[in-house]
């Protein structure tokens, strides 16, 4: 009865954010960015109008923003002063902004939470990077948590990788489980634990076209029976706890990487240098942390502090 409940609840309550939604289109406070020239032309004018040079904390790629305006959930967000665009995450928006820091700004009220961030190099955060967090905190926004990137190649020795994911899986194999990509039909239950277990500002909202085509090339690992998910996403259900589940997920993220591995000392070598940012890991995450520990995975140059304006609609 409970459950029941609890479904219909939110249910309502997306309904209700819904109408909200659209009414700040209609108020055009939610202004949707139908092409990327629109949105470029924009921060030209932005750019040109400023007496001041603008600072801005998108550190977006083109491809991405184009693939969030193909999406229709790209907006330009109606300020005083300024620009703003929201990108639509479904249970939060996340804003990045060009703006003069030395003119007083004020956030509007949307339907959703607000998530402002800014990236800046671990223990090199330079002036202007400190004005914004304190132009930020001076506009409405609460400091909510730190994140640190992490490297995009373990730095496990091969021989030890193939121990590890052995062992693991033999103890996977004791339950009757092993690792899959999800079919198809289990794509819902994978974005069930995916929403249960990442935290919700760092989730990224995927099409089911998006998970599908992801699912078929080999990005996505479950432990599953039939069409009951248990674990998936670098973890497992709540109800359906167990310690092996996250490393040996986390093992498998990098097991074509390993496969693919060069037979020649000197460009095994070349191979598993790191080449970039691999994701990013909250600080306080200490599970998180020791799992990628385990793969040899290590912190990188970035950090990221995340800001949050709570929706009061």
């Amino acid at each position: 009865m409970e459950l029941k409940s609890n479904i219909m609840f939110s249910f309502i309550h997306k309904i209700k954010q819904w109408y909200k939604h659209q009414k700040l289109i209609k108020q055009s406070v939610l202004i949707p960015i139908t092409s990327y020239d629109q949105y470029a032309a924009l921060v030209k004018e932005a750019k040109d109008n400023s007496k001041n040079k603008v600072f801005s904390n998108c550190y977006m790629l083109p491809a991405e923003i184009k693939r969030l305006i193909h999406l229709k959930k790209f907006y330009q967000v109606k300020t005083e002063q300024g620009l703003a665009f929201a990108d639509d995450e479904g249970d939060y928006y996340y804003l990045f902004l060009y703006v003069n820091m030395s003119v007083s700004f004020t956030f509007p009220s949307l339907e959703k939470d607000i998530l402002i961030e800014n990236v800046y190099y671990e223990g090199r955060k330079n002036k202007k990077q400190e004005i914004f967090e304190s132009f930020l905190l001076d506009s409405g926004c609460e400091f909510l948590n730190t994140y640190r990137s992490i490297e995009d190649r373990p730095s496990l020795s091969p021989d030890k990788f193939f121990k590890k994911l052995e062992v693991l899986e033999k103890t996977l194999a004791l339950e009757g489980k092993k690792i899959a990509i999800p079919s198809y039909k289990q794509l819902d239950e994978f974005e069930k634990v995916y929403r249960s277990i990442i935290d919700k500002f760092v989730q990224k909202k995927y099409t089911r076209k998006e998970r599908k085509a992801q699912a078929d090339a080999g990005y996505l690992y479950c432990i599953a029976i039939k069409a009951c998910v248990h674990g998936g996403a670098y973890g497992s259900r709540s109800d359906c706890q167990n310690n092996i589940y996250a490393p040996i997920l986390v093992l498998y993220l990098f097991k074509d990487f390993y496969d693919n591995m060069p037979n020649n000392p000197v460009k095994e070598k070349e191979y598993m240098q790191s080449k970039g940012i691999g994701g990013w890991i909250a600080v306080d995450n200490i599970p998180s942390w020791r799992v990628y520990k385990m793969v040899g995975i290590k912190a990188a140059a970035k950090s990221m502090n995340q800001f949050i304006i709570r929706t009061t609609m």
